[in-house]
């Protein structure tokens, strides 16, 4: 009796190729430094504002709202979980890494976002709560939660 085996190749070869992808691909989240300047101030772009609300500004009496910390310390494990669970659609060939970057960009943008609605920060001084007719911080016309974006990057 003559056995035969047939080596037959399900996608291991793009499965390789897409892994290998994966691990040069990075979501980048936050507010882009070409983002729309705010009406009020045009000579100070939304990164820039990003920045001052994320760390505080002493000489300008504002204290810190850190919105990305707070996005990356709430969404560790979400993250980790949608990594893992992508890493393993790519590598049964049901994802490419691209999408699967995507994805995880997507997702951390929503969480950032949210962060605006959700976040614990110190309190809008009594005039910017006159000011804004709202006490809650970090917004007032929406343009800077608008312009956090994701984006794909090779690195």
């Amino acid at each position: 009796m003559d056995v035969k085996f047939e080596s037959k190749d399900m996608g291991k070869a793009k499965i390789e190729r897409e892994l290998r992808a994966a691990r040069k691909l990075v979501a980048l989240v936050g507010i882009p430094s070409d983002a729309k300047r705010h009406e009020d101030n045009p000579n100070i772009g939304l990164a820039e504002i990003a920045f001052i609300m994320e760390k505080g500004s002493t000489v300008n009496n504002i204290p810190p709202r850190p919105f990305m910390q707070q996005t990356r310390i709430m969404n560790e494990k979400k993250v980790a979980g949608l990594s893992k669970k992508y890493l393993s659609a790519i590598s049964t060939g049901k994802m490419s890494a691209m999408d699967a970057i995507k994805k995880l960009g997507a997702s951390y943008e929503g969480a950032m976002k949210r962060i605006f609605l959700t976040g614990t920060f110190e309190g809008n001084a009594e005039s910017t709560k006159r000011r804004k007719k709202s006490s809650r911080p970090l917004i007032d016309t929406g343009l800077l939660r608008q312009s956090i974006k994701y984006k794909v990057a090779k690195i």
